[in-house]
């Protein structure tokens, strides 16, 4: 027996893996819902949340590029109404998705149920379940992207 016969090969790829759209855009969904269940773990445990992201910056002293770790712009897709109650408008890139026809937010109440109502989206996407609404939303941006080039 060869050491190659020791592994489990697979004839599967990353392209075979996410080659369908809604794979694609379930895959960037769940990147930035991810994003949004980690500021909530952290506002839940009293912490504060920075997103960070690697960047290639000069270097003040030797003038070289350098790529570091550093603090980027984050948006929380929680927000509060007038009277009070937390609603999270669910976002695919920069615009709201419609989660039903005509429903972009999903109203969660208090600070305690943000958690356990952005997991339990982030299983709803897992199962396919808002797959049209995302394809949509990804058909919608492509076609803008391409009128503004």
């Amino acid at each position: 027996m060869t050491m190659l016969d020791k592994l489990k090969l697979s004839d599967k790829s990353i392209h075979t893996t996410f080659a369908t759209p809604e794979a694609q855009a379930r895959k960037a969904f769940l990147a930035g819902l991810d994003v949004q269940i980690a500021a909530a773990e952290a506002q839940t445990n009293g912490d504060t949340f920075i997103r960070r992201a690697k960047r290639w910056v000069d270097d003040p002293e030797t003038g070289e590029r350098i790529l570091r770790d550093v603090p980027i712009k984050f948006r929380s897709w929680a927000w509060t109404d007038v009277s009070g109650k937390l609603m999270v408008t669910v976002r695919y890139g920069n615009r709201p998705l419609e989660v039903k026809p005509g429903k972009t937010s999903i109203e969660v109440g208090d600070q305690a149920n943000l958690l356990p109502t952005l997991n339990l989206l982030r299983n709803a996407v897992v199962a396919g379940e808002l797959d049209k609404a995302l394809l949509a939303a990804k058909q919608s941006r492509t076609t803008s992207l391409k009128k503004a080039s």
